[in-house]
């Protein structure tokens, strides 16, 4: 005869099976019906070049770009999604270095939009205004003369041999269960063409 140990045992297996069956079903249904989102722009303001110093110990004087820009998209068919916990959305620019023809890939700037957000996200700049009255949703990005969060550099110091670049606002989906997934959101309509270093 069993014990009641032994049925406990059996029955918390049992339960612990069914559960990650219905999790794997879940994850697998929520991969297969992945909702597509309407590629949005990205708006270059204005990109400037000068001389500058990390914050760091140490770090020597170099050329480091800083830009304004706008970024236009609809996220809601990602965050309206069952299985969606948040989204990290991120700016990129990529380039390729004319003399050496190396390619980068820099985050300029960066966000977390969870589920649970109500609102838009309708920054200026770096400040988020108070949504209006009677406007429900999340997930629409409305970064107006957003600036870059990290400082963009080159790894040889100089963008002189930099021509242009393109700028790419990308997300990650973080599924409640599941592989994570990623996606272009906005594009710039065109590469965007590096300046002349400001001299001082």
């Amino acid at each position: 005869m069993y014990s009641t140990l032994q049925r406990l045992n059996h029955l918390s297996s049992l339960a612990t099976t069914y559960i990650m069956i219905l999790l794997g079903l879940i994850s697998i249904a929520s991969f297969l019906s992945h909702p597509s989102v309407n590629t949005g722009n990205v708006e270059i303001k204005d990109l400037i070049i000068q001389k500058g110093r990390l914050r760091r110990w140490g770090a020597r004087q170099e050329e480091l770009a800083s830009l304004h820009f706008d970024i236009r998209t609809d996220l809601n068919p990602l965050l309206n999604s069952y299985n969606t916990k948040q989204l990290f959305v991120y700016l990129t620019a990529s380039y390729e270095e004319g003399s050496t023809g190396n390619a980068h890939e820099v985050v300029v700037w960066d966000r977390i939009i969870q589920r649970a957000d109500i609102r838009d996200i309708r920054a200026v700049g770096n400040k988020l205004p108070k949504a209006k009255a009677g406007r429900k949703g999340r997930g629409n990005v409305r970064v107006e003369a957003g600036k870059n969060k990290y400082q963009w550099r080159n790894p040889s110091g100089t963008f002189k041999d930099v021509e242009y670049a393109n700028m790419t606002l990308h997300y990650h989906l973080m599924p409640y269960v599941g592989v994570l997934s990623s996606g272009v959101a906005a594009t710039a309509q065109g590469p965007v063409t590096i300046p002349e270093l400001i001299k001082r």
